[in-house]
């Protein structure tokens, strides 16, 4: 029997070597970083499993394990939105070893259950996958869609939906300003807006206590930045950002009722995806389609014409 040419190296290296890493990677999510681990350790206590995936012995992938300690040598774990790999596609039958060592690695047998969001698209061949690797379904999987930078930007404003477009263009009439902020000058100010508004109209987002910590472990890279948009010297709108390896994350935003009647957030939007692309970011991942209670959110970032992407979904 050949020997398996895959290996997860667990917890053997710096986070400058996972930074480096997440770079190469196409299209790195935010819930893989080490940033992003250390801010939920700090909201929530869980620690984070780091694993670079090699092929005799060449680094091709990395995996990012969440896990809070029950009690005696008991743990719950999570993967959210990983593996995530240098390469476009990986061949079935590799992807399957891959599966199954994570499989051993986190079983109920070894007093470990695990949640599992594979980064994915929802194909049947995926869910064959999974399915042949042990793991079991329990709920449909997080959509999203993923704007490209890499493209012009006249082709990125060409691929507007025609009503988002006739939004930015009457925001732009408005004479309305972005003003942009990476030291979390404004942060404070936006977060609090935006959980009176989460509390309003009844949805749920990240935490606020999540984006703070994130902005303290990520402030040496500037990862947590922060758009305003100012109308006769008055903020009426902001948005949340988080940048990571080649893509970005949108997080958050807020708009007032005069933000609304201005369009002020297709102004920050657009703002958003030219600063980010400026700061040589590929991908644009616009966050959540499927958030209860949040359809209108939902249709407002479809707008902005990336590409729709629904994930395979959640397993055990």
């Amino acid at each position: 029997m050949l020997p398996n040419p895959f290996t997860i190296d667990w917890n053997n290296h710096t986070t400058g070597q996972w930074d480096r890493m997440l770079r190469a990677c196409k299209r790195p999510t935010l819930p893989q970083t080490w940033q992003y681990a250390a801010a939920k350790a700090g909201t929530t206590g869980e620690v984070a499993d780091n694993g670079i995936i090699q092929f005799h012995g060449k680094p091709v992938g990395l995996v990012q394990v969440e896990r809070r300690r029950l009690i005696g040598p008991f743990a719950h774990c999570a993967i959210y939105r990983g593996p995530i790999w240098v390469y476009d596609t990986i061949p079935n039958q590799m992807h399957k070893i891959v599966l199954r060592i994570l499989r051993q690695r986190y079983a109920t047998y070894r007093g470990k259950t695990l949640v599992f969001h594979p980064e994915l698209p929802d194909n049947q061949q995926y869910r064959d996958q999974l399915h042949q690797c042990g793991f079991t379904r329990v709920d449909q999987g997080y959509s999203t869609a993923w704007l490209d930078l890499e493209r012009d930007t006249a082709d990125i404003r060409r691929g507007l939906r025609q009503k988002w477009r006739h939004s930015l263009h009457q925001a732009e009439r408005h004479r309305l300003t972005a003003e942009p902020d990476a030291t979390g000058a404004h942060l404070d100010w936006l977060l609090d807006r935006y959980a009176a508004d989460m509390a309003e109209r009844s949805y749920v987002g990240p935490s606020t206590t999540l984006i703070r910590n994130l902005h303290k472990v990520g402030q040496p890279v500037g990862m947590i930045q922060t758009l305003r948009a100012m109308h006769d010297r008055e903020p009426v709108a902001g948005v949340i950002l988080a940048r990571h390896g080649r893509a970005a994350t949108y997080l958050v935003g807020w708009n007032s009722d005069r933000g609304r009647e201005l369009r002020a957030h297709h102004l920050l939007l657009w703002k958003a995806a030219q600063q980010l692309k400026a700061q040589g970011t590929l991908w644009f991942d616009l966050g959540g389609h499927n958030d209860e209670g949040a359809a209108s959110i939902a249709r407002f970032k479809q707008g902005l014409g990336g590409t729709p992407t629904t994930l395979v979904g959640t397993y055990r």
